[in-house]
């Protein structure tokens, strides 16, 4: 079974059916797909009504989970039902070969291995990676240690374990940290496909966190104190000369 799920914010309910259609449009075709809306906002005050998405199962929480609630609330929701959970963002549309990318990069490689369409290595935010060659370096297949979930990251929700389920609150705006690290900390691989990211275009993008500043700390600052703290709380990243087998 495939479940794609994502959430999104008020100012993108609009455009929200266009990027909805372009899901169930996969040639790989979803089961099921799940939205997280939650019913208060933490960035946009007031009351928002869901958007009419036929077929889609909505998921209303009552406090704001952020971005990361468009992979954590549905995994919750269908873990121990044998499902392939591919997670996206609001804000793009997919070519109808992308899902089937995704499913087909899962069967090339070994049990446990996530799969996104980008990442990259965490000595970007100033610490040590301790997983082998090769890497996904640029355009090319290989491993990374922060899956970014825009263009689409594929995992089973069993893999999970209920320590992702209670972010901190330094990583509530950079899901992608918060979750890479405890793909990291449960021994999962991650895995960047070559030629999937080409398969997700941008759209229009109101309500942008990538510029936001939350808490006062700009994107690159919030990256990496979640990064760090990752790192303190489950010893990772950037302890050298212990590296994990190879990707």
């Amino acid at each position: 079974m495939l479940v794609i799920c994502l959430t999104s914010i008020p100012p993108r309910f609009a455009a929200l059916p266009r990027v909805i259609n372009t899901l169930w449009a996969q040639k790989a075709r979803p089961n099921r797909i799940i939205l997280t809306l939650p019913r208060h906002y933490r960035r946009f005050p007031g009351t928002h009504l869901p958007p009419d998405l036929p077929g889609v199962e909505v998921l209303r929480p009552d406090s704001d989970p952020g971005p990361a609630g468009k992979v954590l609330n549905p995994a919750s929701k269908v873990r121990g039902q044998n499902c392939n959970l591919l997670y996206c963002d609001d804000d793009w549309i997919y070519d109808p070969d992308w899902s089937a990318g995704f499913l087909a990069a899962a069967r090339s490689r070994p049990d446990r291995d996530v799969i996104c369409a980008s990442g990259y290595d965490i000595h970007r935010l100033g610490l040590t990676s301790g997983t082998k060659k090769p890497r996904g370096e640029g355009t090319a297949s290989g491993c990374v240690d922060i899956a970014q979930g825009f263009a689409g990251v594929l995992l089973r929700p069993d893999w999970l374990d209920e320590t992702i389920f209670e972010p901190p609150r330094e990583a509530w705006p950079v899901d992608d940290i918060w979750l890479s690290a405890n793909f990291e900390r449960l021994g999962l691989k991650i895995w960047k496909a070559a030629g999937l990211r080409a398969l997700a275009t941008g759209v229009e993008d109101p309500g942008n966190l990538q510029d936001a500043k939350i808490g006062g700390l700009d994107r690159n600052l919030a990256n990496r104190q979640a990064a760090q703290l990752c790192a303190d709380r489950f010893g990772i990243w950037g302890r050298t000369g212990q590296a994990s087998d190879t990707c």
